[in-house]
């Protein structure tokens, strides 16, 4: 893969035929782009699990993989201008078909660039049990479907196509968080 983001999705792109390396302990994601959505934010470690989402990142959930590791990482932010609100309001269009396909992009700290393809857009979820039970590579995508407070989510999975190594730059956006209520 290239360290650029692509403008189009690639639904064409083929899975890795290699097996993945051994991922490095402390590997975890700083940056995810969805370049057909206008989507490219730096990804933060949550400063905890029950903090209210930062603004201008998006996080991972901690309890959850990293890329690399054969099962599911999960990243959330807010849906507001300049962080996941094209994700929730492309779902608002055919429940999201018009997601699919499109390419996932997640850099991570050791300098390597993950591709993933949208396969699925799940409106209304309560529960990461899916995400949580998976046994596969692939990267959730969550965003909230209303104001503060609102229970349901919007989750958007992507299925693991391939890895490259990422120009240092790329992958080590610096992130400029901010409370946000």
């Amino acid at each position: 893969p290239t360290a650029a983001p692509s403008a189009t999705p690639r639904s064409s792109l083929e899975p890795s035929a290699s097996p993945m390396p051994t991922i490095p302990s402390d590997r975890v994601a700083t940056r995810v782009v969805i370049a057909a959505l206008g989507i490219d934010l730096p990804v933060i470690r949550p400063p905890s699990d029950s903090a209210y989402p930062l603004c201008d990142v998006a996080m991972y959930f901690k309890r959850l993989a990293q890329p690399g590791s054969g099962l599911a990482t999960y990243l959330y932010a807010h849906a507001r201008e300049g962080m996941f609100l094209p994700l929730q309001e492309s779902s608002q269009v055919q429940d999201g078909a018009g997601m699919l396909g499109m390419i996932v992009e997640v850099y991570t700290s050791d300098d390597q660039l993950f591709l993933y393809e949208i396969s699925e857009v799940r409106r209304h979820q309560l529960d990461l049990d899916d995400a949580v039970a998976a046994t596969t590579e692939q990267v959730w995508l969550q965003t909230s479907e209303g104001p503060k407070g609102t229970r349901p989510k919007l989750q958007v999975v992507a299925r693991f196509l391939s890895t490259g190594p990422a120009d240092h730059e790329a992958a080590h956006p610096v992130p400029a968080p901010r409370v946000c209520g």
